[in-house]
């Protein structure tokens, strides 16, 4: 056998052993190729969902935006707009908007009371003499108790220039205000007396009766004049005094009584 011959031809061993070194090599290449491969089509999975959600973003913000607008327009509008019932309401309710209509309306609604005045109906029943004897060096006479009936609040005006009329307590001059009997000018010229009939009738009749005393002189020469007038209310009014329908004059007339002693003769019997 020829050494050299088969010594120069190539060996199998080495043979073997580049193609086992190319099978080594190559699996490692494919598998960085593969996950090349794979990191790609990670990025593209992930960044193409990206890139289309933002995309599609913008289309989707602006009809959003929009319908917050028109819902914001609407709202504003619903609230600047009141229904016919609010304003309804708000016309017929003007103390919402004012807080002191309220106190205006009432006061509005409600008149002023009217000052107290004579009334239109005067009748009514008067039992008061005329006339009242009295001794002639008498200084004062009591009225006997006097009758009044008919209107419900009475205002009675006694007036003299001779005389002074006394009240409740004699010889001092008393006065009353009340809620419905009112009395001034008592020992006076001039008296007046307003509450309702039968408090006036129940004063001049109190202690006795009404005194009357003399300015002057003897009373048989003075006079007096009482006057009643119907009112709406109690008051004491001089100008209503002097417009009385119902006026009444009293005077005085002495008695047949004189100084003269008559002597008579008396016949003695045995």
């Amino acid at each position: 056998m020829d050494a050299n011959k088969w010594g120069n031809r190539p060996r199998l061993s080495r043979g073997i052993g580049s193609r086992a070194h190319l099978l080594v090599h190559r699996p490692s290449f494919i598998a960085k190729r593969i996950g090349v491969l794979l990191v790609a089509g990670i990025l593209v999975t992930i960044v193409a969902p990206v890139l289309a959600d933002e995309s599609s973003s913008i289309p989707a913000t602006e009809p959003a935006a929009s319908e917050t607008s028109t819902t914001t327009s609407e709202t504003s509008t619903a609230v600047e707009s009141p229904s016919p019932t609010d304003s309804a309401t708000a016309s017929s309710s003007p103390a919402a908007s004012n807080p002191n209509s309220s106190e205006t309306q009432t006061a509005s609604a409600t008149p002023s009371p009217k000052p107290p005045a004579a009334i239109a109906s005067q009748g009514m029943r008067i039992d008061l003499p005329a006339v009242l004897p009295v001794d002639p060096r008498a200084l004062s006479r009591i009225l006997p108790a006097i009758n009044l009936s008919g209107p419900q609040y009475l205002l009675a005006c006694l007036n003299s220039s001779s005389l002074i009329f006394d009240l409740q307590q004699k010889n001092v001059p008393d006065s009353i205000s009340g809620d419905e009997i009112l009395l001034t000018g008592d020992f006076s010229q001039r008296t007046m007396i307003s509450g309702t009939t039968p408090q006036v009738e129940a004063l001049i009749n109190s202690s006795n009766g009404l005194r009357m005393l003399s300015v002057r002189g003897a009373i048989s020469s003075a006079s007096a004049t009482f006057a009643f007038i119907a009112v709406s209310r109690p008051v004491l009014s001089a100008s209503i005094c002097d417009q009385s329908l119902n006026t009444r004059t009293l005077s005085f007339r002495q008695l047949g009584i004189g100084q003269d002693l008559v002597k008579n003769s008396i016949i003695l019997k045995k």
